[in-house]
């Protein structure tokens, strides 16, 4: 794909949970539009899936870096701007995916699992703005692209906090922009429906529950594909999008406008 229209050759991008689906899709098209990256990904795990993306962006020509960083844990995301700042000398855009869900019922919802899930998907997000915020405000401002969910608008069973959590994401986007647009920093939303991943397989494997959310609930008649989301991203990382501020743009094949 050619994003190079979008305006972002040599500018300095970084990606939280950029091993597969969403965030690896928004990697790539970053470096397709000529940015080069910071990868963030979780310090426990295997690393062949982000060194498989680092190997990706290498091969269109961009520099990148892999920093393992705990999103929940706001150090690690200061040192993770940190270390943008010093390979790269700059942070321009920040587009925070990496979050966590559960599928319980409420009145089954635990405080573990409750703290796991606004850890994961709201103080995060919070946290990586602000680390990233105290960056690109001295150095003339950013773009910060935090990824929600048409569960941040609507209601849907089993998604009590992960709901909660998004709405807190979308609304976090005005109040951060309130207080920083004005030093050159936007804080912008993405906010998908269900996205075919690895991750979301086991929900849409369920009988019937692929019919009926592309029959019913999607007027598009599809799932979001990750590489649906790029373009929204883009976008809103790029020049022209400079009056665009606060905003929640919904990439849900219309599912929030039933």
């Amino acid at each position: 794909m050619d994003y190079s229209s979008f305006g972002l050759k040599d500018r300095i991008a970084i990606v939280t949970g950029a091993s597969q689906g969403i965030g690896r899709a928004i990697a790539l098209g970053l470096a397709q539009a000529g940015a080069h990256l910071v990868l963030a990904k979780h310090p426990v795990g295997n690393m062949d899936a982000i060194e498989k993306v680092r190997a990706e962006i290498e091969a269109l020509g961009r520099q990148v870096i892999i920093v393992p960083t705990d999103v929940s844990q706001p150090t690690q995301l200061t040192a993770l701007m940190e270390a943008a700042k010093e390979k790269f000398g700059a942070i321009h855009i920040l587009v925070n995916n990496a979050g966590w869900t559960g599928t319980t019922l409420a009145l089954e919802v635990t405080e573990e699992e409750y703290d796991k899930t606004m850890a994961a998907s709201l103080k995060s997000v919070f946290f990586a703005c602000q680390a990233a915020a105290r960056i690109m405000i001295p150095q003339g401002g950013g773009r910060i692209i935090n990824i929600g969910s048409n569960f941040g608008e609507i209601g849907f069973k089993k998604r009590s906090v992960y709901a909660a959590a998004k709405a807190g994401v979308h609304h976090l986007a005005r109040a951060l922009s309130l207080e920083w647009a004005h030093d050159g920093v936007v804080v912008n939303v993405v906010a998908p429906c269900i996205t075919e991943t690895e991750s979301r397989r086991n929900i849409l494997e369920r009988p019937g529950y692929k019919e009926w959310a592309t029959t019913e609930m999607l007027p598009r008649g599809r799932w979001n594909q990750p590489e649906d989301l790029v373009g929204a991203v883009l976008f809103l990382a790029s020049d022209m999008a400079d009056m665009v501020v606060g905003h929640v743009l919904m990439v849900d094949g219309g599912w929030t406008i039933h």
